[in-house]
Order: C-alpha cells, then sequence, then structure tokens
C-alpha cells in the first residue's frame, strides 16, 4: 500500500502513480490510500489501480481533542485496509507527522514492512509549511527530528530519491546509515514518447510553429524559481518576440507571480496554464525544459522532460547533479543567480542545434538509468530481502 498525503498533481504523486503501476505488471497487487482526494485520483483508477481515500486531518494539536479524535480515526482507517487487501508493505509520501502514525501500525502488525519515503534534499520543517503558524516553527522542528530518531529503528527503513536526499537524513537526524536505501525516482517513458499531433497541441494554446517555446513544469511555489526565471527571460523576449515560456501548474505563488509578468509587461509572451493533465503532450509542443528550482529531491519533470527528448536547463541542485550531464543533456547553473540562468536560457536559443543533440542524448540516459520499471525492481528486491529477515527470525 502507497500512501500519499494527497493526489494533487505533482511529482511524488506521479512516483506513487507509476511505482504502482509498474509494481502491478510485476505481479505485486497495490492499493493507494490517500488522506486527501485529487485531480490524480481518476486517472491513477483508470490505470486499474485501487484508489482508498481516509479523512485527513484538518486539526492541529493545538486543538487537541479534536486532533486526537482525527488521528485515532486514521488510524482505524489504515488498519481496516490493512485487513482488506492484506497488506504486507506499507510506504509513505509526504506524510510528516503522520509518518509516526504509520510507524504505529507495527504494535498491531509486527511483520507489517514500513518504509518512509523522503522526496525533498530539505528534510526538515520548511517555515512555508506553516503559514500560519510560524512561531511553532523552532519546537515542530525539534520535535519532528527527535521523532525521527527515536522511531526510525522501528520501522524498515528511509527510502530516498537521490544520494543528496540520503545526505539530508542523515544530517538532519544522524540515523544510521544502513537504515536508508537510495532508490532514485523513475518514470514510465512510454507516456512521453507516444506521437502526438504537435501543431495542433501549439495551435491551441496561441502558438506558432516557428515560435520558440520553453516549459517549466512545476508547482507555482518559491522552490521552483518561476520568479527568477521570469526575471531571466525578460530581456531575451524583449529581443525575441518569438520566444513564450509556458507554466502548467498552480499554487500558493500564482497571484504574485501574474503581477510580476504584468509589472513586466510580458502577458502575451508567459501563459499560466492552470492545473493540466496532459503534461506529455504540453512538453512533445515544447522546445526546451527548464527548471530553476532553490531545492529539489530529486524531480520527476525533470526527467520527464528528457524522456521527452527536450534538452533541458536546471540549477546545480540536490537530484539535479544526478540527472543532468551538463553539456550532454543539458545545462546547469547555480540556484537564485539570474544572471547566469539568462545567460544559459540565451546559449540554448542561439544553437538550436546542440540544443537538439542534448534533448536525444537526454532522452537516451533517461531511458536507461530512470526508467520506471528500474525503480519498481530496486523497490521488490527492498521488499523482499526485508521480508526474508523477518522469515529468518520466525
Amino acid at each position: 500500500m502507497q500512501v500519499v498525503n494527497n493526489l494533487d498533481i505533482g511529482g511524488a504523486q506521479e512516483v506513487v502513480r507509476t511505482l504502482s503501476a509498474y509494481l502491478i505488471e510485476r505481479g505485486s497487487p497495490t492499493v493507494v490510500c490517500t488522506l486527501r482526494d485529487g485531480p490524480l485520483r481518476s486517472e491513477i483508477e483508470a490505470m486499474g489501480i485501487t484508489v482508498e481515500v481516509l479523512p485527513g486531518r484538518s486539526h492541529s494539536f493545538l486543538s487537541l481533542p479534536l486532533f486526537l479524535k482525527e488521528i485515532v480515526g486514521i488510524r482505524k482507517g489504515l488498519i481496516r485496509l490493512i485487513q482488506k487487501y492484506q497488506i504486507d508493505v506499507v510506504q509513505t509520501h509526504l506524510l510528516r507527522s503522520l509518518d509516526f502514525l504509520v510507524a504505529s501500525l507495527k504494535v498491531s502488525y509486527p511483520n507489517l514492512l514500513i518504509f518512509w519515503t523522503v522526496h525533498n534534499y530539505l528534510f526538515e520543517l520548511r517555515a512555508d509549511q506553516l503559514p500560519g503558524q510560524r512561531w511553532l516553527l523552532k519546537p515542530k522542528r525539534f520535535i519532528y527530528n527527535a521523532l525521527y530518531r527515536m522511531v526510525a529503528n522501528r520501522i524498515n527503513g528511509f527510502i530516498a530519491v537521490s544520494d543528496e536526499v540520503e545526505q539530508a537524513i542523515q544530517q538532519t537526524i544522524r540515523v544510521d546509515q544502513r537504515r536508508i536505501v537510495t532508490i532514485c525516482n523513475g518514470v514510465d517513458v512510454r507516456r512521453y514518447q507516444r506521437k502526438v499531433d504537435r501543431m495542433a497541441i501549439r495551435a491551441s494554446l496561441g502558438l506558432e510553429a516557428e515560435d520558440q517555446v520553453m516549459i517549466l513544469v512545476g508547482t507555482l511555489k518559491e522552490q521552483k524559481g518561476h520568479s527568477y526565471l521570469i526575471q531571466a527571460a525578460a530581456p531575451l523576449i524583449a529581443q525575441n518576440n518569438k520566444l513564450h515560456i509556458l507554466f502548467p501548474g498552480d499554487g500558493p505563488l500564482r497571484d504574485s507571480l501574474r503581477q510580476q509578468v504584468q509589472q513586466l509587461g510580458l502577458e502575451k509572451h508567459i501563459h499560466f496554464l492552470g492545473s493540466r493533465k496532459d503534461i506529455p503532450d504540453l512538453l512533445a509542443a515544447s522546445d526546451y525544459f527548464v527548471l530553476p528550482s532553490l531545492w529539489e529531491g530529486l524531480a520527476m519533470a525533470l526527467i520527464e522532460a528528457m524522456a521527452s527528448g527536450l534538452p533541458v536547463l536546471a540549477t546545480c541542485v540536490s537530484g539535479s547533479q544526478h540527472v543532468v550531464v551538463p553539456g550532454e543533456t543539458g545545462l546547469l547553473v547555480p540556484p537564485g543567480d539570474t544572471d547566469q540562468l539568462r545567460q544559459a536560457m540565451a546559449e540554448m536559443l542561439a544553437n538550436p542545434e546542440r540544443a537538439k543533440k542534448m534533448g536525444q542524448a537526454g532522452r537516451t540516459r533517461a531511458e536507461a538509468i530512470f526508467g520506471a520499471g528500474k525503480q519498481a525492481d530496486e523497490h521488490l528486491a527492498l521488499y523482499q530481502k526485508e521480508w526474508r529477515k523477518i522469515v529468518r527470525e520466525e
């Protein structure tokens, strides 16, 4: 059972969908459990994957009686699903404090395998995760880290999505390295290599065949660095009115980013597309992929872009350094450096043939190293290894 906080469109949710599908293909029945419904549910169910929605949390521990009532309800719901589907393995994604609730299932089911998946290099609780309770950041961060250290030995291990994430886990909570396994994210390359009508997709977006189209796929939040891309693009667009940038996605910075675009007079060139389910089509209609993130774990969108055959321009942060081979599959620049981002964008635009070759090399690399089949095989090997330990102990 893959347990994820929500089924909104995002990288971790895409990992859950793809991993579940490939585990099922390999004869390992898999259920997706979420604590908040979302747009990906219909797509996951269309793939033949069972989705269960449990009522999530709506109260913090400051409302202790209501908080405890919800926690007990979630735990009962998880137990019901374990019994209903005869679950052997529970793997969590983006749960934070509810990771500890899942770990408590070991009390009722000692042989249940439990893995916590960490998707982000910034493992510690961040200020943006407590928008209305910033004053709680330091005490909650201390409590979380202490609980992770205390409970880590009671679960079967952490799954880190990149080497850098593994290092962050060790540095933050000082857990035994032997309890962390790195399994890189994988993508279903088949979704990004099917034939589509590129010109029809462009026309639906108001774009012409000769336009140069860059795309940034990501939630509109600080982490993804949209504002740096807007700032870097402004002088390039002034010189080249065929340059367009697509922003599929939604998020807390939507209004402020739109305002930035308006202030710079870029409304006709930077397109906010909202939440979209047709990302493979949008990638196929684009020429370049840009990801100016300030931090990452291992960005699924970056691998998806490479699988689509796009040259990629990313910041040199966790995960990106592992995915992108500078000068071969794309370019890397320092995070938060608008000038170098602009220069790299200009370099790609000025050398379309070189960019095309980088895109082709990126597709080959994505297929060989970041395929979803490889990811599923590594997960199954981990599950089986831990299960054999239980059998030996009995």
